[in-house]
């Protein structure tokens, strides 16, 4: 496996902000907001899973998504329940939805296949071979979820989809400078799309990898001098307060990281783990309502 200093920044993908987590409740939110508000207007700015919107109807098994009431839990909570077989689907009615024409959507969804991919390995080849009515410039996400899949033939799958799509090469030509990697191995002061892709990973796998390394970056909260780490860092504080009111497996993990981490890791863990459960016990009891959320 290459080295991660090999791989250059990919411009295509170096994105602005492309979404805002989006609590199902909207007093949720502005009581959230509120707990970070000293965070600033940029580290506000945040980047997590457009999928997540209203995740409020069960997936169909075995049949074809219609709407995104359909996709949109399937997804969300794909490693709960995970049903391989229905990623060719998924990726068709994300193409023909435009959810793939969006920028902002590629990083969640391209950790998310890349951790799909590296799980069914054998799968793989099969499941490009269903997608020969796919637009062209969806691909892309195709190509870049075999690449962080960082399987043995990653590299043969990947210059063999742009060899066979040569209008999306120009797009990709950091991927000629390097060798294939796992979402985690992507160098966070990238950007904060990088932990759109490692949120996107960990819905594939609910593994605690991707939420380790976002966790990691929670000392950049305090950073001097350095925007990019700063948003990285606020970005990173707000999604797992977020993730965890929304994934019982994210408050785990927290909670288990916690009691390892060192003191100023765990003190700001400590922080997401009270607010989440703040949140959660709102949730369980109205009552607890305050004017905060009015």
């Amino acid at each position: 496996m290459g080295s991660t200093a090999k791989v250059m920044p990919n411009p295509a993908f170096n994105l602005a902000p492309f979404g805002r987590w989006t609590l199902r409740e909207k007093h949720a939110q502005s009581r959230l907001t509120l707990r970070y508000a000293s965070m600033g207007h940029a580290m506000r700015r945040l980047f997590f899973l457009i999928m997540c919107i209203v995740a409020v109807s069960p997936a169909i098994a075995g049949t074809a998504f219609q709407s995104n009431q359909d996709f949109s839990p399937w997804l969300t909570f794909y490693y709960e329940n995970p049903e391989p077989n229905r990623v060719p689907d998924a990726i068709r009615y994300m193409s023909k939805s435009g959810i793939l024409d969006k920028d902002n959507a590629i990083p969640p969804i391209f950790g998310f296949l890349s951790g799909v991919f590296r799980n069914n390995p054998d799968k793989v080849a099969s499941w490009i071979s269903q997608l020969s009515s796919l637009k062209e410039q969806h691909l892309g996400v195709v190509v870049l979820g075999v690449w962080y899949a960082a399987l043995p033939d990653s590299q043969k799958i990947a210059y063999g989809l742009l060899k066979k799509h040569p209008k999306l090469k120009s797009n990709f030509e950091f991927l000629y400078q390097g060798a294939p990697m796992i979402v985690e191995q992507i160098p966070l002061e990238q950007g904060p799309w990088v932990l759109d892709a490692l949120w996107g990973k960990f819905l594939a796998t609910g593994d605690s990898a991707p939420v380790e390394r976002i966790i990691s970056t929670l000392p950049w909260m305090d950073v001097k001098g350095d925007v990019n780490r700063l948003v990285v860092g606020g970005s990173a504080g707000w999604s797992l307060t977020s993730n965890a009111v929304q994934h019982k497996r994210v408050l785990e993990i927290c909670e288990t990281a916690e009691k390892t981490q060192g003191a100023e890791v765990a003190a700001k863990l400590g922080e997401v783990i009270k607010n989440a459960k703040e949140e959660l016990q709102i949730r369980h009891n109205p009552a607890v309502n305050t004017d905060v959320a009015r």
